[in-house]
């Protein structure tokens, strides 16, 4: 006599699949949420309504997608002041005026600038300006002397 291992022979308490139709249904009932929320993990609901296995199920279609895009309407979102501007207020990138993802805009750029100047002691900042004005020309050199003259009696006479 053979014996029978099954330990739930009649099949109680088993797990009853649900059908796309149903699982679109609870989808179409909360369509801000995303797959996250759905299995709790999200930010707008923490209580699970259905598992992993049904949210990355074929077929089934939900309203609102991860991504969410910083480039919209000729305007880019810096990335440290949050705000939505004009392509010409950033600067001229390569990467960032093919792939539409520069991270910071002119003044946000201009403050991270000024905070790596203000880290520097002075001999670093010695050898920082001479590498930039080593290979100026004759014109350019003539306009810093200008600048510089200016700022001078604007500081210092006033």
């Amino acid at each position: 006599m053979k014996k029978n291992f099954n330990r739930n022979p009649e099949g109680h308490n088993q797990w009853k699949l649900r059908s796309n139709e149903e699982i679109q249904k609870i989808i179409d009932n909360h369509p801000t949420w995303t797959k996250k929320d759905f299995r709790g993990e999200g930010k707008k609901n923490k209580v699970k309504i259905l598992t992993r296995k049904e949210t990355e199920r074929e077929g089934l279609i939900f309203k609102t997608s991860v991504y969410r895009k910083k480039f919209k309407n000729n305007k880019l979102q810096c990335s440290v002041c949050k705000k939505l501007k004009p392509l010409n207020e950033f600067p001229n990138d390569i990467h960032g005026w093919k792939n539409k993802k520069r991270s910071n805009c002119s003044e946000c750029d201009i403050d991270r600038n000024f905070v790596y100047l203000d880290k520097m002691n002075s001999l670093e900042k010695k050898i920082f300006y001479k590498k930039i004005y080593e290979n100026l020309t004759e014109q350019q050199l003539a306009n810093k002397r200008k600048r510089q003259k200016k700022y001078y009696y604007e500081t210092f006479n006033s």
